[in-house]
C-alpha cells in the first residue's frame, strides 16, 4: 500500500515552536506550494498569483516543482523556487510501480530536509489527482508539519474520473489536515460530513482586474475554448462535434481550441476535424503564456467540461466581459450567475446558444456584460487577507482560526449540497453510490 511508504521513525522538526510560545512580531511565517507543473494549467495559475499575493503579506514563500521549463509561468519576485519532484504516473494502485514508489519516498524525504533548511513552517499539497499527494501529506503530518490541502475539483471527481480508490485515501487522510480549502460552499458541506472538519471556502484569485483591461469588442466570430486537453474532464472533443452542429446554423463560426495537449488525444480530435470537414472552423492553438489578446478577441468563451472547482479561464474571459456558454456544473461557484448553461452533453443545444449569442449583437453585449458583472461577489483582497489569516493563524497556533473564516462564509445548507450530490450521481448514473453517509 502507498501508505507503506511514510517513514515510521517519528523526526521532530527544529522549526517547532511550543504551544505557549509568545509569537515574535518579527516572525518569518514560511510556506510552501507545491506543484509538480508550473505551466498551462489552471491549478499553476493558481499557484503563481499564490506566491504572488502572499510574498507581500510577511510571508516567505517558496515553489516546489519539478525541473523548470522554457513554458513555465514566470516566478514572482522575492519567491523562491526549489526542486523536489518526481513524476506521478501512479493515477491509480495497479499502475503506480515501484520506481515510482520509491521516488515518491525520496521526494517526502527532501521535502523535510527543505523544512529544516529553509524553516518552512507549512506546506499547501494541491495534486488530489495523483496518490502521492496522499502519500506526502501523511508523510508530513507524522512529522508534526503543518500542512494545508486544496481540493482543486469537486467533491466527486473521483466517482467522475473513475478512480474511486482516491476517495477511499481522501477520507482517511483529509482530517489530518491543518486545513482543507475548498472552491465551492457545497463541496465544505460534503468534506465536513465525512469528517473533515477544518474545510474551509475561499476562491480562487482573479487573474485580471475586470476594471483595468481592456474587454473583448465582442465583433468577431471566435468562439474559444482554453485549457490542457484532457479527454476524461475537458472533452474538447466534444466541442468539436458541437462545430458540426453551430456551423450549419452559423457558418462563419471559428472555434480555437487553446492549450497544452496530450499527443494522442491530440491526434484523436484533429482526425474529428478533418472527418467532419471543419477544417476551416476549428484551429489548434498551443500553450499561450500570454492569453490576453485571444480574450481581447473573442465572442464567446466555451466549457465542455464533465467536472470542474473553479476554473482559472471562467474568471479570466469574464473579466474581459467574455459571454460563456457551458455544460451545466451546478455546483461550482462561477456557474451561479453570467453562464448560460445546456445540460451535460448536449452539444446541439450548447450550438444552438452560442448561434443566438453570435447572430443578436444586442444579446451578445448583454451575456457579455453579465459575465464581468457576475465578479463583483469575488474580491482579490478580500480573498487574500483569507489565506494570510488561515496561514498565519495555523502557525502560530491560533484555535480560533478555522471557526473564524468559517464565520464568514456565506452559507450553503448541508440539505443544499446534498441535493446537489443526488442531481450528480444520477446525471452519471452512480445512483446509489456509498460515500459513508447516508443520502
Amino acid at each position: 500500500m502507498l501508505l507503506l511508504l511514510i517513514n515510521s521513525i517519528h523526526i521532530e522538526v527544529e522549526n517547532q515552536e511550543p504551544s505557549n510560545q509568545i509569537k515574535d512580531e518579527k516572525q518569518v511565517y514560511s510556506v510552501a506550494l507545491i506543484s509538480q507543473l508550473y505551466r498551462s494549467g489552471g491549478l499553476e495559475r493558481v499557484t503563481q498569483l499564490l506566491a504572488q499575493y502572499l510574498s507581500q503579506e510577511q510571508i516567505k514563500v517558496y515553489l516546489i516543482t519539478g525541473e523548470p521549463t522554457d513554458q513555465d509561468y514566470e516566478v514572482p519576485e522575492n519567491v523562491e523556487r526549489l526542486v523536489a519532484y518526481v513524476e506521478n504516473d501512479g493515477i491509480n494502485e495497479e499502475t503506480m510501480n515501484e520506481v515510482v514508489r520509491v521516488k515518491t519516498e525520496e521526494k517526502n524525504q527532501l521535502l523535510l530536509q527543505y523544512a529544516k533548511q529553509y524553516n518552512i513552517k507549512l506546506f499547501v499539497c494541491q495534486e488530489h489527482w495523483a496518490l502521492g499527494h496522499y502519500s506526502t501529506i501523511n508523510f508530513l503530518k507524522d512529522h508534526n508539519i503543518k500542512v494545508i490541502a486544496i481540493e482543486h475539483n469537486f467533491f466527486m471527481f473521483p466517482i467522475h474520473s473513475h478512480r474511486e480508490h482516491l476517495y477511499r485515501y481522501s477520507v482517511k487522510t483529509y482530517p489530518r489536515l491543518d486545513a482543507l480549502v475548498c472552491l465551492s460552499r457545497v463541496d465544505v458541506q460534503l468534506w465536513r460530513k465525512v469528517g473533515v472538519q477544518n474545510a474551509i471556502y475561499i476562491p480562487n484569485l482573479l487573474t485580471f482586474d475586470p476594471s483595468q483591461v481592456q474587454p473583448s469588442n465582442l465583433t468577431t466570430n471566435n468562439i474559444i475554448m482554453v485549457g490542457r486537453f484532457n479527454k476524461d474532464q475537458k472533452q474538447q472533443h466534444l466541442a468539436i462535434y458541437m462545430m458540426s452542429f453551430l456551423v450549419k446554423i452559423y457558418p462563419e463560426a471559428v472555434l480555437q481550441l487553446i492549450g497544452e495537449w496530450t499527443h494522442s488525444y491530440f491526434k484523436e480530435c484533429l482526425k474529428i476535424v478533418h472527418v467532419m470537414n471543419l477544417t476551416n472552423n476549428v484551429v489548434f492553438i498551443p500553450f499561450q503564456k500570454d492569453i490576453i489578446q485571444y480574450y481581447q478577441n473573442a465572442s464567446v468563451l466555451i466549457m465542455t467540461s464533465k467536472t470542474e472547482g473553479f476554473p482559472m479561464v471562467m474568471l479570466e474571459a469574464k473579466a474581459f466581459g467574455v459571454p460563456v456558454v457551458a455544460f451545466d456544473l451546478t455546483f461550482c461557484e462561477l456557474w451561479q450567475e453570467g453562464v448560460t448553461t445546456v445540460w451535460q452533453g448536449d452539444i446541439p443545444k450548447m450550438a444552438e446558444k452560442i448561434a443566438e449569442i453570435l447572430i443578436d449583437k444586442n444579446l451578445r453585449k448583454q451575456r457579455g456584460r453579465e459575465s464581468k458583472e457576475s465578479l463583483q461577489r469575488f474580491d482579490n483582497t478580500v480573498t487574500v487577507q483569507k489565506w494570510v489569516t488561515l496561514i498565519k493563524g495555523i502557525i502560530d497556533r491560533n484555535p480560533d482560526t478555522i471557526p473564524k473564516i468559517q464565520e464568514t462564509e456565506e452559507k450553503v445548507t448541508y440539505e443544499r449540497a446534498l441535493e446537489v450530490l443526488k442531481q450528480e450521481l444520477k446525471a452519471n448514473d452512480k445512483e446509489g453510490y456509498d460515500f459513508g453517509f447516508e443520502l
